[in-house]
């Protein structure tokens, strides 16, 4: 099972929800990955990091992660999905 982490931007032109793009990504993997806020000094397999638009450049590289995954619109969950489920597949 991938260890996976979520970041959001900071929502200031949030263009759909966030919080249920995450909900859903979350219970589309929930038998290849296992989700949790990030913590300090932890790697991860997966850093999702959730825009609200396409403005914000920000990767987070203080967070310790393999891959980084990146959604910035609603239709942009299902390709996000099959890229985690690929990488799961590859561990």
């Amino acid at each position: 099972m991938l260890r996976c982490t979520v970041k959001f931007c900071g929502g200031c032109n949030p263009r759909y929800d966030r919080g249920e793009a995450y909900n859903t990504v979350r219970s589309s993997l929930s038998g290849a990955a296992s989700f949790a806020y990030p913590e300090d000094g932890v790697h991860y397999d997966v850093l999702l990091i959730i825009r609200g638009c396409t403005g914000c450049p920000y990767l987070y590289e203080e967070i310790d992660a393999a891959h980084r995954v990146i959604i910035t619109a609603a239709d942009e969950i299902p390709a996000a999905i099959r890229e985690i489920e690929q990488i799961a597949s590859q561990t």
